[in-house]
């Protein structure tokens, strides 16, 4: 896998990657990651088209993704916390 490009935004950093004849997208926010693979389509076949691809609807859509995903990890952990009887924070005196 290498990377082809990055497209420039100002909440995500957005690399667009290339392995055996395909484009992937990934998108990483300091915690999270999604990637989205690419079809083969005509239009898809190189950076530029991938770029228009990544229009600001597309970013909304995964700016929603991951705030669902933050909110399952952290209720996840909240629950993990109250089960086991830990502490977020350790007791300082």
């Amino acid at each position: 896998m290498r990377i082809a490009g990055e497209i420039q935004h100002s909440k995500y950093k957005i690399t667009i990657l290339y392995m055996n004849n395909r484009y992937s997208v990934q998108f990483e926010d300091g915690e999270q990651t999604q990637i989205y693979k690419m079809p083969d389509l005509e239009h898809l076949n190189d950076v530029n088209g991938i770029k228009q691809l990544i229009d600001p609807k597309f970013v909304q859509d995964v700016d929603v993704i991951f705030e669902q995903m933050k909110k399952n990890k952290y209720t996840q952990i909240r629950s993990f916390i109250q089960q086991t009887g830990e502490e977020e924070f350790e007791k300082i005196i």
